[in-house]
């Protein structure tokens, strides 16, 4: 008897039917890739197997878990269900832990609700569970906070809480979708490592096909709320078979062409940059301590040149970009745009801000929701002074802006939660664009967008450096896209660039360590 079953799965919200006809089934210690683009119906299949559902969706067909029916079960049936038979791990821990809790008591909390446990066993079994996903208490404490670890530490705490009852199902949503290379590949080893020891049954969701086949014994493609294929990992890439199927492929193995252009003279030097954030005294007496997040940092880039930046968590590249573009202080160093100042010691005052603009993560985070996009795209305008366009001038930048990036003006009228994540990425390159910059520093600007969405945006970014002449800072921790679109490459690790040069001859003869670490890292098609 497979450890799940569903069969004509049917899930309505309102007057929409969301999901139609889905069955899938998984045996225990396998692992079941489930893949598709945003709104394809992966993470509501999933809740919809732990019946964790929003107000007034109608559920039809059947969810077997060990044998136990999920629909039409009463709540209390699946609250016993929920972290004792089945385990969830969410794509964003920060949003699924308490930040007013320590992580020990967090998942200690899970064992002394389904346990009925006392609260000091439950404790002395979180910790050896965090233990096993990689945090000891040696190294990390039981008793700090969520804010207090990076993002791969919290989705080990995200791991420990889902796996603490030592669930017979485990379902991962995206659950590495935003973590840099190295981690993302620890947290999958963890994951297969769990399922294999423990007999699990592992759900997961991705939207990177590269992952899955690195994961999964078998894959699910979803679209439109319906399974269109499914069968071994082993047929990505040769013998997919629905066009929806081999239009995800080639998405996730597209990169735009690389344009060869003339490099002209230095636009950026950035010069024994050094950033120290304090920290707290543990004692009165002890003299001040500082956190060196940059350390010693120098490079240039020329007008006409993308430069790729890589590295780890916490390695220090969002705050050496912040710095660049004057949102940081820097304790010592020289930051250069065209030959004059961005930031002198002790000081954010920004000359050249309009030459120079920043396209972040995520979008809809560096948006006022309350404005229409016309209003948000136009934000920069007032960097130009007295030269800013004023009434039918202004309305006819942002128009160019937007269409510049693929939109239209008709979408100024419009606010920015009636967009997709792809399109707001869009919007967030119009208002970089719009002060025609020479220089746009990129902070993982495609990393959260599914694999389709990123293969437009990137080929939006290659058009638009070749017909404007601009010149990119591309942070990311995706190396198959740092190799397809840029021309040097800079690795940066604790705060120190540790490897420097044409982006070709760092990937394929990688002379640190550290580099070779990264590269190996980075899921591929066809490797274990």
């Amino acid at each position: 008897m497979s450890l799940l079953r569903i069969e004509g799965l049917e899930l309505t919200i309102g007057d929409t039917r969301i999901l139609e006809d889905i069955a899938l089934s998984l045996d225990a210690g396998d692992v079941l890739g489930v893949v598709g683009e945003s709104g394809s119906g992966k993470s509501l299949t999933a809740l919809s197997i732990i019946g964790l559902l929003p107000e007034g969706a109608r559920l039809s067909g059947r969810i077997a878990i060990d044998g136990r029916e999920v629909v039409g079960a009463s709540e209390s049936a699946l609250t016993d269900l929920r972290g004792d038979t089945v385990g969830m791990i969410f794509q964003e821990p920060m949003t699924a832990l308490n930040p007013l809790m320590t992580i020990g008591d967090q998942v200690a909390e899970t064992i002394v609700v389904h346990r009925r446990a006392g609260w000091s066993g439950a404790r002395k079994t979180a910790a050896a569970v965090l233990e096993r996903v990689g945090l000891p208490s040696s190294q990390i404490s039981p008793d700090r906070y969520p804010h207090e670890l990076s993002g791969g530490q919290r989705q080990r705490v995200g791991i420990a809480m889902a796996v603490a009852l030592k669930p017979r199902l485990l379902i991962a949503d995206e659950p590495t979708t935003a973590l840099d290379v190295t981690t993302q590949a620890q947290i999958l080893a963890l994951l297969r490592a769990l399922a294999r020891d423990e007999e699990m049954g592992l759900i997961l969701i991705s939207h990177d096909l590269a992952v899955v086949a690195q994961m999964a014994d078998t894959i699910a493609v979803m679209q439109g709320g319906r399974i269109v294929e499914q069968g071994e990992s082993s047929a990505i890439p040769g013998r997919l078979k629905h066009p929806y199927s081999r239009a995800l492929f080639e998405a996730s193995t597209h990169l735009p062409p690389k344009r060869a252009r003339e490099r002209g003279e230095m636009l950026l030097s950035v010069s024994n940059v050094v950033r120290d954030y304090p920290l707290p005294r543990r004692a009165f007496w002890e003299a001040k301590r500082a956190l060196r997040a940059v350390d010693d940092v120098t490079f240039c880039i020329d007008r006409g040149e993308n430069v790729g930046l890589v590295g780890e968590s916490g390695c220090g590249k969002s705050t050496l970009a912040r710095a660049i573009v004057g949102l940081e202080t820097v304790q010592s160093g020289q930051i250069m745009l065209a030959g004059r100042p961005v930031a002198g010691l002790h000081n954010t005052a920004f000359i050249t801000r309009r030459d120079m603009q920043m396209v972040f993560q995520d979008p809809y985070g560096s948006f006022n929701p309350r404005h229409k996009v016309g209003r948000l795209v136009a934000e920069p305008l007032h960097l130009l002074g007295r030269d800013a366009p004023d009434g039918a001038a202004r309305s006819r930048s942002v128009t160019n802006a937007l269409e510049q990036v693929g939109l239209g003006s008709a979408d100024a009228d419009k606010f920015i939660h009636e967009f997709s994540g792809g399109q707001r990425q869009r919007i967030a390159l119009a208002r970089a664009l719009i002060t025609a910059p020479a220089l746009v520093v990129l902070d993982e600007a495609v990393s959260a967008l599914d694999v389709s969405i990123r293969a437009q945006i990137l080929d939006l970014l290659a058009e638009l450096s070749g017909r404007l002449g601009l010149s990119y800072l591309f942070i990311s921790h995706d190396l198959h896209v740092v190799r397809a679109i840029t021309d040097r490459v800079l690795v940066m690790r604790a705060g120190r660039i540790v490897e420097a040069g044409a982006t070709e001859t760092v990937f394929a003869s990688p002379r640190h360590a550290y580099t070779r670490a990264l590269i190996a890292a980075a899921p591929t098609f066809g490797r274990a």
